[in-house]
């Protein structure tokens, strides 16, 4: 449960003196009092679920991604904080299928894996998508993925890219040669 007050409402609700003497401020303690009344009085509001269903909400995915990610947590807003020593995050709000989930690990983790300033923050997430994704790329591979994927530049190429093209780097090559009028 939760519960929401509006500090503008509070506020406005407060009065300005104690009732006993018009002629006093408020005492510190009548504001007190007043706020708890005022608190009791707000109704309780029940915060509508993020997920009524998700892929997020299945465990075997769930200890897929720790096991990829071993150093990742996820915060309140839906990020996966996949390298919190480097603040790298992942968006998961509205990622309800494996596909949206596995497109956004490749498009937020990608730059980390190719062009990190460390060996091992590199390491870490190209190891991190390779396991998570069930591929086998290189950093070269990697940083191709990156130029035409990374960063969210083409999301729904990179859709296509997990679903229709199984992760095939050959089929990307050919669909963005074909995008692009080679």
């Amino acid at each position: 449960m939760q519960r929401l007050i509006d500090a503008i409402h509070l506020e406005q609700s407060l009065p300005t003196s104690s009732p006993a003497d018009n002629n006093h401020v408020m005492t510190r303690n009548f504001a007190v009092e007043s706020f708890r009344a005022l608190i009791k009085a707000e109704p309780t509001v029940t915060p509508p679920p993020v997920y009524a269903k998700g892929i997020l909400l299945d465990q075997a995915v769930r200890y897929a991604l720790q096991s990829a990610f071993p150093k990742a947590i996820m915060n309140l807003r839906l990020e996966l904080i996949v390298y919190p020593a480097r603040n790298i995050t992942v968006p998961l709000y509205g990622a309800d299928t494996l596909d949206e989930l596995n497109a956004r690990i490749i498009e937020w983790c990608s730059r980390e894996a190719c062009k990190s300033y460390s060996s091992a923050s590199q390491k870490y997430h190209l190891n991190g998508i390779n396991q998570f994704c069930g591929t086998i790329y290189t950093r070269t591979s990697m940083d191709y993925i990156y130029t035409y994927l990374g960063n969210g530049i083409n999301h729904d190429l990179c859709l296509r890219f997990v679903g229709e093209m199984d992760f095939n780097l050959n089929k990307l090559k050919r669909a963005i040669a074909q995008r692009e009028g080679k």
